[in-house]
């Protein structure tokens, strides 16, 4: 039976931004990416997106550690997205605005004998429309992708399965964005590069225990 790890942090990150017109307003210019963006992952059958997910900010207060949450997102127009996110604003914070997006949803990975299993927010995917080009960041949280798992042993039926899925995604992205893929280093738990993760290791090459870094 294969067993699922997940870390509290971000195993590996990949960044994106879509410029747009100088002066642009940053939701309303970002809400056709998020868009594309959640269009792009459903065709690759590896993560459906469900709900949006928003950060609020307010001039003179700051961060509001307030989240609100839009269900049924799936097949929103840009239009309509950027009319029910205003809709799910703070009642009490009638001047706050829409900081970070961040698309919820559930996905699948495979195990070493084949089996598809469901996880939700298999992947992280969060929008900042503060500034007037958008950035995007896709994050993951499991050892599924690189070719040991988090205690250091090897998993290559795992990751023969897992690690292509995860480049269909990154690609499936870049596409929809039109902009390359940037990925974001190395972490304790692993190193992102253009389109996967490879497992953490020390100096002498062998591959790292990071269990206790969860």
């Amino acid at each position: 039976m294969s067993l699922l790890t997940r870390s509290l942090k971000r195993t590996a990150t990949w960044t994106w931004v879509v410029e747009h017109d100088e002066g642009a307003d940053g939701f309303a210019a970002g809400a056709p990416v998020v868009v594309n963006v959640a269009r792009a992952l459903g065709e690759t059958g590896v993560f459906t997106v469900e709900d949006v997910e928003t950060q609020w900010f307010q001039d003179g207060v700051g961060y509001l550690g307030i989240r609100t949450r839009l269900s049924g997102a799936a097949g929103l127009t840009p239009e309509d997205l950027v009319r029910r996110v205003w809709h799910t604003r703070p009642a009490a914070h009638e001047h706050a605005q829409p900081t970070i997006l961040e698309l919820r949803g559930t996905g699948y990975w495979i195990a070493a004998d084949g089996t598809r299993r469901g996880e939700p927010d298999l992947f992280g995917v969060s929008f900042n429309v503060v500034d007037e080009d958008t950035m995007v960041e896709l994050g993951v949280h499991h050892d599924i992708w690189a070719e040991n798992d988090f205690a250091g042993r090897p998993h290559p039926e795992v990751h023969r399965r897992n690690a292509p899925r995860l480049e269909a995604v990154l690609l499936a992205v870049e596409r929809a964005l039109g902009v390359e893929t940037e990925p974001d280093g190395a972490t304790f738990l692993g190193t992102s590069f253009n389109y996967g993760v490879r497992a953490p290791s020390g100096a002498n090459g062998r591959p790292l225990d990071v269990t206790e870094r969860l």
